[in-house]
């Protein structure tokens, strides 16, 4: 009877064990959803460094394939990519300082040869 007992109360503290285990590790990460959209925007930028800013004056930092973006600097493009947002984790180095919303480009359609200031 006492190798039962002994044998329940170690399966038990090992179940205890585990589950605080994958409760402190859920929690010190940090989830980034991506998804899929398409956003228009006015194109700025040069070669490396592309944004894309909306009519509502969100801005995203392009990345992927932009090779092909240099020729539409100025204009108004329809861009569809993978949105990754910004992520503030407590503590970070980098807390505080403000960076942009990733965009990585899977394909791009030319709206305007210009970008409508009024608009963007």
């Amino acid at each position: 009877m006492r190798k039962i007992i002994l044998l329940n109360l170690i399966l038990l503290l090992s179940a205890v064990w585990a589950v605080a285990q994958y409760e402190s590790d859920s929690g010190s990460e940090s989830k980034v959803i991506s998804r899929k959209m398409t956003i228009e925007g006015c194109l700025n930028g040069a070669i490396g460094s592309y944004t894309l800013t909306d009519h509502s004056g969100a801005s995203y930092q392009l990345t992927g394939d932009t090779e092909q973006l240099k020729a539409h600097v100025g204009g108004t493009m329809r861009v569809t990519g993978v949105v990754t947002p910004v992520v503030n984790v407590p503590g970070a180095m980098s807390a505080g300082t403000e960076t942009q919303p990733t965009l990585s480009v899977i394909s791009i359609k030319k709206v305007s040869a210009v970008c409508n200031n009024t608009n963007y």
